[in-house]
């Protein structure tokens, strides 16, 4: 799904979900349409969009709204676990994050959300196993969270369940960044992280130790993100910081709001 949609885009697409007839599924879809960029980098939505309104259009029968299923956010993201049936989705959640949901050697075991945390170097991520059924309900889930693993089972053909997982997020405009990850793997945390695009910034007082858990926030961010999150007034009073870490040229270099902060930095602010 193309990053560059505009906020109008979403709130159409709200609606959309929650539309709860034909007619007012396919009026929606004429809206994204319309308000979907037609540059080369949203050929495919537009294409997407079109297939979408032709198959409601060919369907009979009333159409169910989504339903509003969530998982309340904890950590510093929400991840959404999605596999085809008896994909090992459970297993794999059990050990990443210790949970325990029910496991067996039949499809469809998964009938509600489970859900885990897993840690990666001082930061918490919520998992989200949902259920295969793909109904819109338990893909709700997905379009809520942060980021989506298309889980692959090592067993199975790769390319056939690639396919399958993507058609599952195209015809239901699920537009959340995704990343495909083999069950098996063991550099899941590490495939996690780099993919949300987070950084973890840790703050110390002056004279003090730096606080044992981290702040996280967007690549990219600076030192005024950090400082409007500790507290809004911190940058109307801000006077400088030191920088420890990756970003910083010497341990304690002393640098301005505009400092383009680097994963594992450590920030003092000094204030007026």
């Amino acid at each position: 799904m193309p990053a560059n949609l505009p906020a109008e885009w979403y709130k159409v697409k709200r609606e959309y979900d929650e539309a709860k007839t034909r007619e007012e599924k396919i009026k929606k879809l004429k809206e994204l349409l319309s308000v979907t960029p037609t540059h080369k980098g949203c050929e495919n939505l537009r294409a997407q969009l079109k297939k979408q309104m032709a198959r409601l259009k060919e369907k009979k029968g009333p159409v169910r709204s989504r339903k509003s299923i969530s998982v309340p956010k904890r950590g510093a993201a929400q991840v959404t676990i999605i596999g085809l049936p008896n994909s090992g989705k459970s297993t794999f959640l059990r050990k990443w994050t210790g949970a325990k949901p029910k496991i067996a050697d039949y499809p469809y075991t998964t009938t509600k959300p489970e859900v885990g945390v897993m840690d990666y170097h001082d930061v918490k991520i919520q998992m989200v196993e949902i259920p295969s059924t793909f109904t819109p309900e338990v893909l709700n889930v997905a379009q809520n969270s942060d980021m989506i693993i298309l889980l692959l089972d090592p067993r199975r053909d790769e390319e056939e369940q690639k396919e399958e997982l993507k058609r599952v997020l195209e015809e239901n405009l699920i537009d959340r960044r995704s990343i495909y990850i083999r069950s098996d793997e063991e550099d899941v945390p590490e495939k996690v992280w780099k993919e949300l695009g987070l950084m973890r910034i840790y703050t110390k007082n002056p004279g003090k130790k730096p606080e044992k858990k981290p702040l996280t926030l967007k690549k990219g961010s600076t030192v005024e993100d950090v400082a409007r999150r500790i507290h809004k007034g911190f940058v109307e009073y801000f006077r400088f910081a030191r920088i420890f870490g990756p970003s910083a040229k010497f341990p304690g270099e002393k640098v301005g709001l505009d400092h383009v902060l680097k994963d594992g930095d450590i920030v003092e602010i000094h204030l007026r």
